[in-house]
């Protein structure tokens, strides 16, 4: 049955509409799953976890997976569905990190896509792809590939363009089209972000930036170090409104027999009966500075920013300029001009970005 259409006009004249489902004629359907039980079909799924856990590696072997129609770890005996990964990266170069990884986890590279830029005529440039900018671009991308099963966002940070990492209804606003095209598309839509220092707080507001990234998520998983066996890491379960007893899953990080310069998943297949708040708990507490340091490493993921643009948004999230500052020096992040305003940028930024040719220099005026 089709949605009732209601309209209205407002003191101005304006017009305005609203669809409106009577659940009289909708039809239950069960959820669909990519992974069963833990990543759903047509929904967004977040991935949370400290740097250097095996997050983007973790999301690499679920596409290489999905491109072989392989088996699931677990001990359920399920298989993931047989299809394409569209794979933004921010932090990963596909030559010489993406490719050689997807290979040592036995992935089907032609299978895999990796969005690199984009650009559009009347902009001019070539830009890092903005969810709040170029959703139509991600949506052609992915209907081009028809039998696309997943899409991955890693880290979401770096795609939110303008957006204000740390303001709800931002969030909200730019993932509203995210939710859209899967649930259109029926495909699998992993975010990926790292976890806050607060561990006096929940594992549900944990996720670095907004509270709006759980939300949105029909589920949340947690990747936790094991205190108890050092090198073994934990996938534990935050949020998943779609079936009840969720459990995690543990696993290694262990060298490729062909090539020991390669980190592959050695995944235990029983489960771990742990929540991610269980697992989080751990007597350590940052110091103020580090954790204005991890959230500058969010912030300035997605390239530079005009230094009291940075202040501005460090002071909202409840940063001190001092303890910004220091962050600053921890990182060695060190101010430069570009024209009349004062720019910060990480270390490891190097100022390129993609041309017809490949990578060229921009901001070539910069010595900071």
């Amino acid at each position: 049955m089709e949605p009732e259409a209601v309209y209205t006009q407002s003191e101005d004249g304006t017009y305005g509409v609203a669809w409106v489902d009577d659940l009289a004629g909708v039809g239950p359907r069960a959820v669909k799953w990519l992974w069963p039980g833990r990543v759903p079909l047509g929904k967004v799924t977040l991935l949370v976890g400290d740097p250097g856990r095996g997050k983007s590696l973790l999301a690499l072997d679920m596409a290489a997976r999905v491109s072989r129609g392989a088996p699931w770890p677990d001990a359920a005996g399920s298989t993931a569905p047989l299809g394409r990964t569209v794979l933004l990266s921010a932090e990963d170069d596909t030559a010489d990190t993406i490719r050689p990884r997807l290979d040592a986890l036995g992935g089907e590279p032609s299978r895999v896509s990796v969005v690199r830029a984009v650009s559009w005529e009347d902009r001019g440039g070539i830009e890092t792809l903005s969810l709040g900018r170029d959703m139509a671009l991600l949506e052609a991308i992915v209907r081009k590939r028809s039998d696309t099963r997943l899409v991955v966002l890693d880290p979401i940070s770096a795609y939110l363009g303008g957006g204000e990492s740390y303001n709800n209804a931002d969030i909200r606003r730019l993932l509203a089209p995210v939710k859209a095209m899967a649930e259109e598309l029926g495909v699998a839509v992993l975010a990926i972000t790292h976890l806050t220092k607060r561990r006096a707080a929940s594992a549900l507001y944990r996720a670095l930036g907004s509270m709006a990234y759980v939300s949105a998520a029909r589920a949340a998983w947690a990747v936790v170090p094991d205190r108890g066996a050092p090198g073994r890491m934990l996938l534990v379960p935050m949020k998943c409104n779609l079936v009840g007893g969720a459990t995690g899953l543990a696993y290694r990080i262990v060298p490729h027999p062909g090539n020991p310069a390669l980190p592959t998943v050695a995944w235990e297949p029983e489960p771990v009966a742990l929540t991610a708040d269980e697992a989080l708990e751990a007597p350590y507490v940052p110091t103020a500075r580090e954790e204005a340091a991890e959230w500058l490493r969010q912030v300035l993921a997605a390239g530079p920013l005009p230094s009291g643009e940075v202040e501005r948004r460090a002071r909202e999230a409840g940063f001190a300029v001092m303890t910004l500052r220091r962050a600053k020096t921890a990182l060695g992040i060190t101010p430069y001009r570009e024209g009349a305003t004062w720019m910060v940028r990480l270390p490891e930024d190097t100022g390129c970005a993609y041309s017809e040719r490949g990578v060229r220099p921009v901001h070539a005026q910069h010595t900071g």
